[in-house]
This record gives structure tokens, C-alpha cells and sequence, in this order.
């Protein structure tokens, strides 16, 4: 059945509205919003949070101002830039919602407009990301945070050690163990965590006008004096503190034995005094945990104003450091070992540009500052294909998708054209499982959408006697105006939560594209990514992944092993499988690594972990690449690499990209400590790597290259 009806989520009825709501948010907050994440789904949000795009740059203090004056419906978290009045494009908010109907796609856009009036500030478009729960957002709190009640610590740099450059090292994770005893100083008391934010905690009752907006914040002082009160019993300590209390019905990540959130920050920060270590004391430590909620959906949607706003705390925490200790242009240094599968991958994506903007302007001030992020685990996961022009030579190219049983989650596939390639002349259709599904699409904006990026929109809906049952949606969008179009497919799960809900069938989706007479017939790759749908252990969502599927795609090598190299004939590629926020400009790209043999490691001899995520080996639209990797599993057979678990004494071991990644924000603050600032300055363009200690690999095949970068960082 071809769906030729108008049905679009109820979309129309918000045409007039100026400002840009995009294809997630069409499919999470309308058509899709049954199947959405128990954040989404109830119409008792309060708080939404948002990544908020303007045309121009603004400055902090004028954006406040510029909000309508009938009540607080607008707030910015902490950020950076206050006092140097920076102004950048690109904000986190969080918006009041006022509507006594819950969360559709109209009153989201209204509530959005209210919260930010489009003059002066001209056509903004927003980021959805999950909402901020009500127990843990000060509500009552004025436009700016209040400055945090903070003082150095003055047992910094009294030691007889070489003296070192003071240096901030900061942490995004979840889970994060703040009083951790690897993260104090030689005495065991003294942290050397100057700043942790809790960002889904529940807030702290009484506080009239809080340093935070949502969630809690612990400074050095807090936390010695919960160490102080609770000194062997840490499980009382995070009570104490309200680390462990529940967020969206979830239980609190620090009550697990270990976390992602441990592991990493150890390896970026830690030092274990059963091993003689002295902390590294110059180095002074922010940490962010991110909400329970970042991970319930492991696609790149509801993530971004969390990530944004940890950044900009970070950074505005780190001139406080600064200040207190007496140093000028502090070096930063940011490690973020998350990341998403789909998305642009030429680093304007909106989190990416976000980034990128924000470090930029640091680094003009004459502020080294870092990002560290992982190439990501993807590159045998199929997440990942091309659709050449000569897979069009017929008029058209038909590819597979596969969704699975038992399926709780709703499942994403982008398709991206690229840059300046218009899909006017183009086609889209959809045909579900066993033929009895088919949606078309002619690849072109709905001119009624005259305020936002061009876009047009179209459900799937279910064959006779369930006709009308929306269980997907097709959507074609100029993202951010920039000239290249994206093409996303979302579906429901093939088992809703509710048993009532109509479900999107699993098996194998054939993805039909066809080529009109006037489009181009030669041009460059069109690029497909599904979006990562795992189902991360600590959040049981029931997230099952879906897949591209092409019978010349080869998973084992003649000789038994994992099949590593591409095969030319088949459109689902390992190489370009990056991790989505590793391909801005100013992001330092790590990918994972093991030994070939015994200890011969640490002389080069080694081979790319076989799950650690690739840049492109061939020409067309760049994907980003990977410059340097570093050690994520022990051996062949014994993987991941340890690190600490969520109390004192405890060890995890954790595998992924995710665990090199910190290793080399470890190196490069320990180089912030020792370099000067004339041998950082020439490191910049670089993003720092070249005053990082490493090896020179070896193998500097194209395909080398792609996978481990030109370095190894140990």
C-alpha cells in the first residue's frame, strides 16, 4: 500500500511557527511520541532543554535581556564567557513549558518562541534534548547562576617536586565516583577535585539562588568534608549527597559497583596509592556527570544542550581555578569518551559546530584548550554504506535495512547527500517486510514551511485493517541551510511498550532511491548511517540494533578471522564508520588499540582493536579521521583495560575507544604541565598532538592510517 494521504505528525498545524523544530523532534514529540522514552512520553514535563542555534552571534547578558518579561520562561545554564563578554551562536537553554496539553510539535514550537522572541535575535532553530526533571531544576532561579562558594587549595605547589603549570583536566561521563580515593592528593584527604556537577541530582531544597541550574554542584570543600564525615563508608557518603537518589525512575549509575563514568576518569585522572603513584598535584580536576537519562537513547537525539552545558562549565570553572591560583591563560583539557553513528560527519553538526565554536574563541583569547574524544566501536557493526553514482547507473538503487525482534526502541536511518547535490530530481521509497508496507516520498521541501531550514515530511503507515496507523516517518531536511540534505527514516519498535501500540514489523526494509532525468550523473558519494540503538546495560531499555544489510558484505576473512578490509562491491562500509562528534576541527581523535604480541606494545607492534571505528580510505565528502590511538584492550583475548570501580579499592575493566580516549587527555595535561607556552602555541593547529610523547607507527597504509592515525600514545 502506498501512503498517499498528508498525515505529518500533526506537523501543519505549526507551519506558521517561525522558529525550527527538525525531523527528531517531528518524530519524538508527534508522530512517534508513543514510542518515545518515558521522558517523552508524559504530558507532565515541566523543563525543556534545548541547544539553541542563532543566526548571529550573542552575547550571554543581551540574550537574557531579550527574553519576554512575563515570568522566568527562559534560563542559561552556568557558561562561560560572562566576563569576557563573549558572544557565540550557539547557547544551551532551558525553557518553561507552559502548555496545559502536554508536548506536541506545535506547543513545543510555541513554547520555544514565547521563551525566545525572534527579534532581535532573528530566526533561531533549536536541538531538542531530554527535559529536565523537576526535582533537580531550581526553578526559582535567577537569569545568571550565583558565583560557587570556592577558595584554592593551599597545599598546591608546596611540595619538593619539579614545580609544574597549574593545568585543568576535566571529565563528561556518567557515574563519576567524586570521592573516589584516587582522585586525592598524596595525603588522602585533600581531592584534587576543585569542581564536580551532578546534573540530574535532585537539587539541594533552600538554596535561593544556586550556582547551578539544574542538579547539584560539590566543590573541593564539599567534598573533603563528606570524606571527613563518611571516611569508610562511601555508600553513605553518595546518600549524603544526593549522588544516589533516583532520576526519571531510574536507579543512580554510582550505586552500580562500576561505571563507564569510573573507569574513564581514572584513566584520565587517577592515582592509585597502593601502587606508589604520586598525584600528579598541577593537574586540577572538574568533573560533569551526565543525566541517567544520556543513556536510554544511544542515537545522537537528547544529548546535546547536556554536552554543551558541561563544556561551558568546565570552562567557566577553569578561570575560577585560575583566578584562585594565579594563573594566567590556563591550559584545559576536556575528555569526552561518548559519541552517536549517524549525523553529517564534516563537523557541522550542531553539537560539533557548537564545540568547535566555543573552543575556537577560547583559543583566540590565548587559552590552550583541548577536547579528547573516541573514534568510536561501530566499525563492524554495519552501521555505516555509501550509494555511489554508478549504484544509480540503472535510474536506481535499491539497498536493505534490517530491523530486529523484540525491540523496544524506535530506529533511525539518515541518508546524506552531499554537499550541494540537490535531491530535488530524486526519489524516495520504503518497502517493509514480506512486500505489504510501501511509502513514497519525492525528494523535495514542502513549500508551507517557509520559517526554518526547508524541509517536507511523511508518515508510514500500516497496510488494511490497521490503515491510517502511523508506525514511521520519512522526512528530507537542508540541515541548517548549509547545502547538504539529509533524507531521515524513523520507525517504530517491532515491540512497542504498550501492546495496544501499532508496531513497525521486523526483518529486512528495502530502501529504494531513484534518480530523475535532470538530476546529476556524476557526483559524489550519498552517504547512509543508522543510528547506534544499544541497549547499555545499567538503563535496560530494550534497545535491539539495526543494521544495513548486502549479501557482498563479507563478516569473516578465508582465514576465520573478523573480516577487517571493505569489499568494493558491497555499499555497507567499515571505513567512514567515525564516530559522529569526532570530525570538528578542533577535536583530537582517538581510536582503540591492542598488542600483536606479548609486551611489544610500547615499541609499535600492535593492530587497531577490531571494533575501533574508522575514517574514509577513499575520496568524496570528508568524515573526519582519526589522529592518534592508544592501548583499549590487553590482548586478543583478554579484553578492555582496568580501571577503577565506583568505590574505593574497587576495579572494572572496560572495553572501547572509550578507554583510549582518556589515556591520551592524561598525556596531553601532562604535557599543559611541563611545555611552554610557545611550544603549545605551535602545537594548536594541530590540536595539541605534536606535544604529546608518542610513537611514530609504522604502518602508514591508507587503510593504517584510517583506522590508528600516524601516532601511539602510551
Amino acid at each position: 500500500m502506498t501512503d498517499t494521504s498528508t498525515n505529518d505528525g500533526g506537523l501543519a498545524d505549526a507551519v506558521a511557527i517561525k522558529n525550527y523544530l527538525g525531523p527528531y523532534e517531528a518524530w519524538n514529540f508527534g508522530l512517534g511520541k508513543a514510542y518515545a522514552f518515558p521522558a517523552y512520553r508524559g504530558d507532565d514535563v515541566r523543563f525543556l532543554s534545548a541547544l539553541a542555534e542563532h543566526p548571529e552571534p550573542q552575547r550571554p547578558h543581551s540574550l537574557l535581556d531579550s527574553v519576554a518579561s512575563d515570568g522566568h520562561g527562559m534560563w542559561l545554564p552556568t557558561v562561560w564567557g560572562k566576563e569576557d563578554d563573549v558572544a557565540l551562536r550557539f547557547w544551551p537553554i532551558v525553557v518553561e513549558n507552559r502548555s496545559d496539553d502536554g508536548i506536541a510539535p506545535d506547543s513545543l514550537a510555541l513554547n520555544l518562541t514565547e521563551a525566545m522572541p525572534s527579534d532581535p535575535i532573528g530566526e533561531a532553530r533549536f536541538r531538542m534534548a531530554f527535559p529536565v526533571e523537576e526535582e533537580a531544576m531550581h526553578r526559582h532561579a535567577r537569569r545568571m547562576t550565583a558565583d560557587p562558594d570556592w577558595k584554592p587549595d593551599t597545599g598546591v605547589g608546596t611540595g619538593d617536586g619539579p614545580k609544574r603549570t597549574i593545568n585543568v583536566l576535566g571529565v563528561i561521563d556518567d557515574g563519576i565516583p567524586f570521592a573516589h580515593r584516587n582522585f586525592r592528593a598524596a595525603d588522602g584527604k585533600r581531592t584534587r577535585l576543585e569542581f564536580c556537577w551532578l546534573q540530574s541530582a535532585h537539587k539541594k531544597e533552600g538554596q535561593d539562588h544556586p550556582s547551578v541550574l539544574f542538579g547539584r554542584e560539590f566543590t573541593r570543600e564539599t567534598i573533603e568534608q563528606l570524606i571527613a564525615k563518611h571516611p569508610e563508608d562511601e555508600d553513605a557518603l553518595y546518600a549524603e549527597a544526593g549522588a544516589s537518589d533516583q532520576q526519571f525512575g531510574s536507579g543512580a549509575a554510582i550505586n552500580r559497583l562500576a561505571t563507564h563514568g569510573s573507569n574513564v576518569m581514572d584513566i584520565a585522572a587517577g592515582s592509585n596509592p597502593d601502587k606508589g603513584h604520586a598525584p600528579p598535584e598541577e593537574t586540577r580536576l572538574i568533573a560533569v556527570q551526565l543525566p541517567n537519562t544520556y543513556g536510554w537513547d544511544t542515537s545522537s537525539f537528547g544529548k546535546d544542550m547536556y554536552m554543551l552545558s558541561a563544556v561551558h562549565y568546565i570552562l567557566e570553572r577553569a578561570e575560577r581555578i585560575a583566578e584562585g591560583y594565579g594563573v594566567k591563560d590556563i591550559r584545559v583539557t576536556i575528555n569526552i569518551s561518548y559519541g552517536f553513528s549517524a549525523g553529517r560527519h564534516d563537523g557541522e553538526g550542531e553539537l560539533e559546530a557548537a564545540m568547535d565554536e566555543i573552543v575556537a574563541k577560547r583559543r583566540q583569547l590565548g587559552r590552550p584548550t583541548a577536547i579528547v574524544i573516541p573514534s568510536g566501536n561501530t566499525f563492524q557493526d554495519r552501521l555505516h554504506g555509501e550509494i555511489t553514482s554508478g549504484h544509480l547507473g540503472s535510474g536506481s538503487f535499491e539497498f536493505s535495512w534490517k530491523t530486529q525482534p523484540n525491540d523496544l526502541s524506535s530506529n533511525y536511518l539518515e541518508i546524506w547527500f552531499p554537499d550541494q547535490l540537490d535531491p530535488g530530481d530524486f526519489d524516495l521509497e520504503v518497502k517493509g517486510p514480506f512486500g505489504k508496507i510501501s511509502a513514497e516520498m519525492a525528494l523535495k521541501p514542502d513549500p508551507s514551511y517557509q520559517h526554518g531550514d526547508p524541509r517536507n515530511f511523511k508518515s508510514i503507515q500500516l497496510d488494511p485493517p490497521h490503515q491510517g496507523d502511523a508506525i514511521g516517518q520519512i522526512s528530507l531536511d537542508n540541515h541548517r541551510k548549509s547545502g547538504r540534505w539529509r533524507v531521515l527514516i524513523a520507525l517504530a519498535p517491532s515491540e512497542p511498550h504498550d501492546p495496544a501500540l501499532p508496531a513497525a514489523p521486523a526483518g529486512e526494509w528495502k530502501i529504494v532511491l531513484s534518480r530523475g532525468d535532470v538530476a546529476p550523473r556524476d557526483h559524489e558519494p550519498i552517504y547512509l548511517w543508522v543510528q547506534r540503538d544499544i541497549d547499555l546495560e545499567p538503563f535496560l531499555t530494550g534497545s535491539r540494533q539495526s543494521y544495513l544489510h548486502d549479501d557482498d558484505y563479507r563478516l569473516v576473512s578465508e582465514k576465520g578471522a573478523e573480516e577487517e578490509s571493505d569489499q568494493p562491491d558491497s555499499n555497507v562500509k567499515r571505513f567512514g564508520s567515525l564516530n559522529g562528534m569526532a570530525t570538528g576541527a578542533t577535536t583530537l581523535v582517538v581510536a582503540g588499540s591492542r598488542p600483536v604480541i606479548g609486551s611489544r606494545f610500547e615499541r609499535g607492534e600492535l593492530t587497531a582493536s577490531t571494533f575501533s571505528s574508522a575514517g574514509k580510505t577513499a575520496s568524496g565528502p570528508a568524515v573526519g579521521g582519526v589522529d592518534c590511538t592508544a592501548r583499549a584492550d590487553r590482548s586478543n583475548i583478554v579484553p578492555g583495560i582496568v580501571g577503577a570501580g565506583t568505590r574505593s579499592g574497587s576495579y572494572s575493566s572496560v572495553q572501547g575507544t572509550s578507554v583510549a580516549a582518556p589515556l591520551v587527555a592524561r598525556r596531553l595535561s601532562e604535557a599543559f604541565a611541563r611545555c611552554s607556552d610557545q611550544e603549545i602555541k605551535s602545537a594548536e593547529k594541530d590540536n595539541y598532538l605534536p606535544i604529546v610523547q608518542s610513537i611514530a607507527l609504522s604502518d602508514q597504509s591508507v587503510e593504517g592510517r584510517a583506522r590508528l592515525g600516524e601516532f601511539l600514545v602510551i
